[in-house]
């Protein structure tokens, strides 16, 4: 062993040390923030003022999802600090966790297709809102397929002192269903959202630009008959004084003029409806644009928070399996990369405080990299970490990106407020009556 690599694996250890410091405080705060967040979503997106707006079965289903998993994680680490240990315990939690990822990803997959056909199709929004039964159905078979899934992958892997170790079939049926299938989906739906939006902002620019072109060749148009009619009857009305045949010619004149008015009246009332209507249409086209760049966010944050994390943990299976071959002399270095490389972002019960887990030095003389293959673990739990933001951030997304929601928010807060002042100053709970 020479003296650079024990002082790199040395480094390792060090920077594992830090942080396993670091990751514990992490864990207690952003899933403390996510619990917070995704029980005020789950009450605003229930109110009528915004559901009677779109369909938000999934979005509440997804915000249910995200705090069950940030109460399973947050259990973990107290438990982990208390010192407690149940292999029962550690099998409900990963049941969860693997619960929690499937279904924040379909569900993810799910309002994006939504978002997809609104902006594609407009007209089957208004279909959409008169079947709000076939959401629920898609949310709860969802739901059904992800408690058998997990379920049958809890019972078919072993768990041992609270370490997951799964089979090679049930590591790439869990990576295609929690990754793969949806992350495609999501990326090339939003993909496709987008060049739709610039296609049809374009055009709007284009018809927009012809409208006003239109608009003005139609207002010199009529500014045209209307000063020759104004002043043919000044000229008739000053010939009037002197003939009674002038008188007639007047009324003659006259009488198209109050005509020409009718129509004139006519014509605006009609451009007034025209304009209301193109104003209704406006304003309901940039509060879908607002929803569907919202939902947009919401689904490319949770690729950039989630990618990195599934991404290392397949090429840590990768890796593996492929120096496993390498090495099958040894079963003991075969077994120890297998045993390390059977972690998923899902599986919260293995060392997510990094205290447990240690990996010995290999010989040189081997053919598996012990110092990369360190990093790449270290690697996969930083990424592992910051993919619990996915579980916590939405409730900043859509206070951020939702006028609607943002509003409803500030109403909602002060009544909290005001409502606990009364509790607290409440002679029935606070005075004798409560005795």
């Amino acid at each position: 062993m020479s003296n650079n690599s024990y002082e790199t694996y040395s480094g390792l250890v060090y920077i594992q040390n830090i942080l396993s410091k670091i990751f514990t405080p992490y864990i207690i705060i952003v899933t403390l923030i996510g619990i917070t967040g995704n029980a005020l979503t789950i009450i605003m997106l229930s109110k009528r003022s915004l559901t009677k707006n779109f369909n938000n079965c999934t979005l509440i289903a997804l915000a249910v999802t995200d705090l069950l998993f940030n109460l399973s994680l947050l259990s973990h680490c107290l438990f982990t600090l208390s010192g407690y240990s149940s292999n029962d315990f550690c099998v409900l939690l990963a049941f969860i966790s693997h619960l929690a990822e499937l279904l924040s990803a379909s569900f993810t997959a799910h309002f994006t297709i939504q978002r997809f056909f609104a902006v594609k199709f407009p007209l089957s929004v208004f279909m959409e809102k008169n079947i709000h039964i076939l959401h629920y159905i898609i949310v709860s078979l969802v739901i059904l397929f992800g408690i058998s899934f997990c379920f049958v992958l809890i019972k078919a892997n072993s768990y041992e002192s609270c370490e997951e170790e799964l089979q090679l079939k049930w590591f790439i049926s869990d990576a295609i269903l929690s990754f793969v299938t949806p992350f495609t989906i999501i990326a090339t739906l939003n993909l496709l959202i987008i060049f739709h939006l610039r296609k049809t902002s374009r055009k709007n620019q284009r018809l927009s630009f012809s409208n006003k072109q239109t608009k003005k060749e139609f207002l010199r148009l009529n500014s045209k008959p209307k000063s020759s009619l104004s002043y043919d009857s000044n000229s008739h009305s000053r010939s009037s004084v002197h003939t009674i045949g002038s008188n007639v010619k007047t009324s003659l004149y006259r009488f198209p003029s109050h005509t020409e008015s009718n129509d004139n009246h006519l014509s605006v009332d009609i451009r007034a409806r025209r304009t209301a209507s193109i104003r209704s249409t406006t304003r309901s086209h940039a509060q879908s644009h607002r929803v569907t760049r919202m939902l947009i966010i919401v689904s490319t944050c949770f690729l950039l928070l989630n990618a990195p994390s599934h991404i290392c943990s397949i090429s840590v299976k990768i890796y593996s399996l492929r120096n496993g071959q390498l090495t099958s002399n040894s079963r003991y270095i075969n077994a120890n990369i297998i045993e390390y490389s059977n972690e998923t972002m899902s599986t919260i019960i293995e060392n997510s405080d990094l205290t447990s887990t240690t990996i010995p030095y290999r010989e040189a003389s081997t053919k598996m990299n012990a110092n990369y293959y360190y990093i790449l673990y270290i690697t996969i739990i930083t990424c592992q970490h910051i993919s619990y933001l996915s579980y916590s951030i939405n409730f900043f997304l859509y206070s951020f990106c939702g006028m609607k929601f943002r509003r409803e928010l500030k109403r909602f807060l002060p009544k909290c407020g005001n409502y606990q002042q009364r509790l607290q100053k409440s002679p029935i709970l606070y005075g004798s009556h409560i005795l």
